[in-house]
């Protein structure tokens, strides 16, 4: 309403009104507004607006009222000054009544009003709520602090902690902590976990999973607030020492590496694909872990090898059972080969034939194997040849070279004369020294320092199958037997 227009009936002038500034007060909840709307109604009801009583409402005046109240022409100041106040008395009247009225009416609002604020604030109960680490003042009417949080508009979820509970009673002043529950995806030196943390910053959450940050990296400032809107992704690679070992060297690291190929970039340890490293580059280090590189190289090597002459057994009734006799001799051949060979560390790991050349090729060599009965001489040949045939080196690799217990006593008895004679008794005769009785037990003829050095050695080796190694001396002597 503009200032000079009239206000219609039952409404009161807002001219010369004075107004109350409110007092500046939390945001209402739905039923504190309430509560307050209804107080100003009541007030406003309780006093209507003014009527003007009907016998002072504008009237024609009759001519006799308006002679009982018009002055008469009268020059006499007297009674000039006895009719004016009363005069302006009857003029005021209606005015003054009705300006009281709306005074009073306006007064009782406000006082209303002002009563109604007190009355909110008198039955109210205040409380301070810190939601997520933000505080503000609360009143309500509510008598527990699940009333105050839902005054509040402030829903509970799941994994939510409020403190006190949902459902203790409500005391003047009484401090209402509210901690969201929140979402985290975190990567912890290279390993992905989902969590759920309460904690208000990044620091707060780490801390509450015993995660400790000084030294790490750290996707995020630890002074970070947490939303309870989506997953915040997070990043923590914590400070570790670990030893490179590569080329032989030995190499501490200390850094903030999540991962085995991180860690030997702070080394300025170069690998190529070819090298052996003892975790996979990709996966997750722990503190006080060892990292070996080996390195590995392929070379070309060209050999010349032995290739083995074959050996091909004949059985023969011509010599005593277990008698062998190199009936072709073999020979062994040559060839060059052409070999790639894997190292790992400088030390061999594979070794792969890739080609060869024959330089001259082996001979099989024959070796007959007797199968004649030893208690029996006539189930077997003996040589003719003499011992003319045979050498001294001959000699000692047919009986088995220095290990053999032939060899031993053929030394010890003759020192290897097929053609021996004992000089002392001249009664023993060749290698092994037989006594004529005795060669001729065993299938000889004649002397036996006329035989071969073959058949000497076969009728010994009878001459032992059956009596045993004391048949010799020189047994005992050289430890056989």
């Amino acid at each position: 309403m503009r200032q000079g227009e009239s206000a219609g009936d039952g409404v009161l002038p807002t001219r010369g009104i004075v107004t109350a500034t409110p007092v500046e007060a939390p945001p209402l909840t739905r039923r504190e507004a309430l509560a307050r709307e209804r107080a100003a109604q009541a007030a406003s009801t309780a006093i209507p607006a003014p009527e003007v009583p009907v016998a002072e409402q504008a009237t024609p005046a009759s001519a006799a009222e308006t002679q009982a109240i018009s002055p008469r022409p009268t020059t006499d100041p007297a009674t000039v000054a006895a009719l004016s106040p009363a005069v302006t008395a009857e003029k005021r009247k209606p005015r003054s009544r009705v300006r009281t009225a709306q005074i009073v009416g306006q007064a009782v609002v406000i006082t209303a009003l002002v009563a109604g604020t007190g009355a909110f604030v008198g039955l109210s109960t205040p409380v301070d709520l810190t939601v997520d680490g933000e505080g503000s003042t609360s009143r309500t009417f509510g008598s527990t602090v699940a009333d105050v949080l839902a005054s509040e508009g402030i829903e509970v979820e799941r994994g939510d902690e409020v403190s006190p509970g949902l459902d203790t009673p409500l005391s003047r002043g009484m401090d209402i902590t509210v901690s969201t529950s929140k979402d985290l995806t975190l990567s912890l030196d290279g390993i992905e976990s989902e969590q759920t943390t309460t904690a208000h910053t990044v620091g707060q959450a780490l801390a509450d999973m015993g995660i400790d940050a000084r030294g790490a990296s750290v996707s995020m400032g630890l002074d970070t607030a947490l939303t309870d809107e989506a997953a915040t992704a997070l990043s923590v690679v914590t400070p570790k020492t670990v030893t490179v070992r590569a080329d032989g060297e030995t190499i501490p690291v200390e850094a903030t590496a999540a991962s085995v190929g991180e860690v030997l970039e702070h080394a300025g340890v170069e690998v190529s694909d070819t090298d052996f490293v003892t975790a996979p580059l990709g996966a997750p280090v722990v503190s006080g872990q060892n990292i070996d590189v080996m390195r590995t190289e392929t070379t070309t090597e060209v050999v010349e090898e032995t290739i083995k002459k074959k050996v091909e057994k004949k059985k023969t009734d011509s010599l005593v059972e277990g008698e062998t006799k190199v009936e072709k001799k073999g020979k062994d051949g040559k060839r060059t080969v052409v070999y790639e060979v894997g190292t790992l560390d400088g030390e061999e790991i594979t070794r792969v034939e890739k080609s060869e050349e024959i330089l001259e090729e082996p001979v099989t060599e024959v070796v007959l194997v007797g199968t004649g009965d030893p208690n029996d001489p006539d189930s077997y040949e003996v040589p003719s040849d003499s011992g003319s045939t045979m050498t001294t080196e001959e000699i000692k690799e047919m009986l088995g070279g220095p290990s053999s217990p032939w060899y031993k006593i053929a030394k010890c008895e003759s020192e290897f004369n097929p053609k021996a004679v004992n000089r002392q008794n001249n009664k023993y005769f060749g290698l092994f020294q037989f006594g004529i009785p005795t060669w001729q037990g065993v299938g000889g003829s004649g002397n036996p320092a006329d035989a071969s050095p073959q058949e000497q050695f076969q009728r010994a080796k009878v001459l032992q199958e059956r009596y045993g190694w004391s048949q010799w001396e020189c047994a005992g002597m050289v430890g056989v037997g």
